[in-house]
């Protein structure tokens, strides 16, 4: 097998199905140099589409872009290409990431790290399909115990020699956590403003068809949508975010949260952070018992959040891995039957955020439901890479 623009350029293609923040898509991926045994790859950022009031540490870029990496890695593994990171520079905008890509039978340099997930991890194999099948679906979701169990005893165990933690959170709690971020979110002018500017509402938008989160995607119905899409204007876009603004300035308490989590019982059955992501973990067997202990809710989905250590802080080349790692546990999921749908707001919001991290003793990263789907699940819309 020889690298080609042509296949390289493939690659890019499957890699744009990974998951973003608002579905903003911010990688911008080109090649380098090429030759038939191997080639350079620059994954940088179009900082038109970064959400920097939303998220202003860039955490949830750095986790997209490692969503998009691990989407190429398991493309390129199943074309038969060898993926190596080379460098991680910058942060945010500045995001600039160098890769290698060579052909199964070259010699790699081992001095450079193999990205390849089944060369270091317990992780299975993904497949391009895997990708392609992976969905959020933010409709209704339904409990599943025995699929989430066999998920996550895997995820447990492959995660068990990182810093990363996945907890599960009481629906009670997840529920009130989740009312006071979303009022985070719409009292904020410049998160709201922010948030306003990535909703389609006009199928009939060329837009509708390249990024953002649709109509369909956030469940609106046909006739809410035309509503909605009379109202997207841009001249009211400010009188939409000052109401918004001015009737959900935050006003719930701070402390109710914590003690519902405390009441659980959750809280006691954390173990204790890790000092980095190369860290070893408790067992699997002691790993899963949040989930064995956890109080039946059969009405709701399962709640988790993924977790890294306060001290020492990450880097950016970790949070980019981290978003690796996430991908992963989205694609086993999936490959059970699972869905998941993203609330971010969790530990967007500085409030909720601070709450989180006093109860887990960790910093969360990322905030998601789990279930099955009970309807259909639209597509999101994807950019063409080039």
């Amino acid at each position: 097998m020889t690298l080609t623009t042509a296949l390289i350029e493939s690659l890019f293609t499957v890699a744009a199905s990974a998951p973003s923040a608002h579905n903003t898509q911010p990688w911008v991926p080109e090649i380098m140099d090429c030759t038939p045994a191997a080639a350079q790859v620059r994954v940088g950022v179009d900082p038109a589409r970064l959400l920097p009031h939303g998220d202003p540490r860039s955490e949830d870029l750095h986790l997209g872009m490692g969503c998009w990496l691990e989407s190429l890695v398991i493309a390129a593994a199943e074309a038969g290409v060898r993926t190596e990171f080379v460098t991680v520079r910058g942060r945010g905008p500045t995001l600039d990431i160098h890769l290698r890509l060579t052909t199964t039978e070259s010699s790699a340099d081992p001095s450079v790290r193999c990205s390849e997930t089944t060369a270091r991890t317990a992780w299975p194999r993904f497949g391009v399909a895997d990708l392609h099948h992976r969905q959020v679906d933010r409709g209704p979701l339904e409990r599943s115990e025995a699929s989430f169990a066999k998920a996550m005893l895997i995820c447990r165990t492959a995660i068990a020699e990182t810093g990363v933690r996945l907890v599960e959170v009481p629906d009670r709690t997840w529920r009130g956590w989740l009312r006071r971020a979303a009022l985070h979110s719409y009292g904020d002018r410049a998160v709201f403003a922010e948030t306003l500017r990535w909703l389609r509402f006009d199928a009939g938008d060329p837009l509708y068809h390249q990024d953002g989160l649709t109509a369909e995607c956030l469940r609106i119905s046909p006739l809410g949508a035309r509503a909605a899409a009379v109202l997207d204007r841009p001249w009211l876009h400010s009188l939409i975010t000052g109401l918004a603004s001015a009737g959900l300035a935050p006003v719930a308490s701070a402390d109710s949260a914590k003690r519902r989590l405390a009441r659980s019982g959750r809280r006691s059955r954390l173990a204790r952070p890790s000092r980095s992501l190369n860290d070893s973990l408790p067992p699997a067997s002691a790993a899963a018992e949040l989930i064995t202990a956890a109080r039946p809710e059969r009405r709701h989905p399962h709640h988790l959040i993924l977790s890294v250590p306060e001290r020492p802080a990450l880097s950016v080349a970790d949070e980019v891995e981290v978003g690796r790692v996430l991908l992963r546990i989205w694609l086993m999921l999936d490959r059970y039957g699972l869905r998941v749908d993203v609330h971010s707001e969790l530990k967007d919001s500085p409030t909720v955020r601070s709450e989180l991290a006093a109860c887990l003793r960790d910093r969360p990263i990322a905030a998601f439901s789990v279930g099955t789907s009970t309807t259909p699940v639209p597509r999101a819309p994807r950019l063409s890479p080039f």
